[in-house]
C-alpha cells in the first residue's frame, strides 16, 4: 500500500488516506482498527495502531491521526507515495455487537474517528440512530460537516456538545435522559479518553442502561 494523499482536519490532527489493490478482501469493518507502518527513514519501525475514520472502499483507506507523541506529530509530513505496510484489521468495535434497534454513538475527541465510520454505515431507520461528540470547542470538532451531512442523508440525529472540561457536564444523567427519554432501550457504542469513558459508563447505568449493551473503545498512549 502507499498514501495517496493527505488532509488537515485540524491543527494537529491530520487524514492519510492510503491505497493498494485488493484492499476489499481484507473485509475491514467499520469501527476497526490497523496497525500502521510508514516506511520513512524516522518510522518504519514502528507499528502503531489507529482506527478508520471513514467507511472502507475498495481501493482506498483513512485514517485520522491527532499529534500525541512522535509517530503521529510526525504523519503530518509523510509523503504521497510513502509505502505503507498494515497488520489487521482488529477489534470488535462493529455492527456485529448491536443487539437493539435504536443505537447511541458516543465519542469524545479524536475518539471519533471509528464512531464516524459507525454513523455512517450502520443499517436505521430514520430516528433509529443518534450521536452526541463532546469536544471542548466547537474549532476543535473533527468532521463536522461530514457528520452533518450523514445525518441529514440517512435521517439521523447528530449533536455537538462543546465546552471546556469541568464545565457542566453535557453527558450528565439528567442531561442525557432529557436529550434521549429511552436511552436504555439503546445498544451505546462509545469511544474517548479512558476518564471519560469511565464516567460515562457509570451515568449509562444510572440512566438504566444494561453494562451488557455499552460498547466502548478507549484512547490513550
Amino acid at each position: 500500500m502507499k498514501v495517496v494523499g493527505l488532509e488537515t482536519e485540524a491543527p494537529g490532527v491530520v487524514s492519510v488516506y492510503i491505497s493498494g489493490d485488493h484492499l476489499d478482501e481484507l473485509d475491514a469493518q467499520p469501527g476497526q482498527f490497523f496497525r500502521w507502518r510508514f516506511l520513512t527513514r524516522e518510522h518504519w519501525w514502528a507499528a502503531n495502531p489507529y482506527s478508520l475514520s471513514a467507511a472502507p472502499r475498495p481501493h482506498v483507506l483513512r485514517i485520522t491521526v491527532k499529534a500525541l507523541g512522535d509517530h503521529s506529530r510526525d504523519l503530518a509530513g509523510v509523503r504521497v507515495g510513502t509505502k505503507v505496510l498494515a497488520e489487521g484489521p482488529y477489534g470488535g468495535f462493529t455492527a456485529a455487537r448491536r443487539r437493539r434497534r435504536k443505537v447511541l454513538l458516543i465519542a469524545a475527541g479524536v475518539g471519533i474517528t471509528p464512531i464516524r465510520t459507525l454513523f455512517e454505515t450502520l443499517p436505521g431507520a430514520p430516528g433509529d440512530i443518534t450521536l452526541l461528540y463532546r469536544v471542548s470547542s466547537p474549532t476543535s470538532a473533527l468532521f463536522q460537516d461530514e457528520l452533518e451531512a450523514i445525518a441529514r442523508k440517512r435521517g439521523q440525529r447528530f449533536y455537538l456538545l462543546s465546552g471546556p472540561r469541568g464545565a457542566s457536564d453535557p453527558l450528565s444523567a439528567g442531561r442525557l435522559t432529557k436529550a434521549i427519554p429511552d436511552v436504555r432501550n439503546h445498544d451505546v457504542y462509545l469511544c474517548g479518553p479512558p476518564a471519560m469513558t469511565d464516567a460515562t459508563v457509570r451515568t449509562l447505568v444510572r440512566c438504566g442502561v444494561s453494562r451488557r449493551r455499552i460498547h466502548r473503545e478507549s484512547f490513550e498512549l
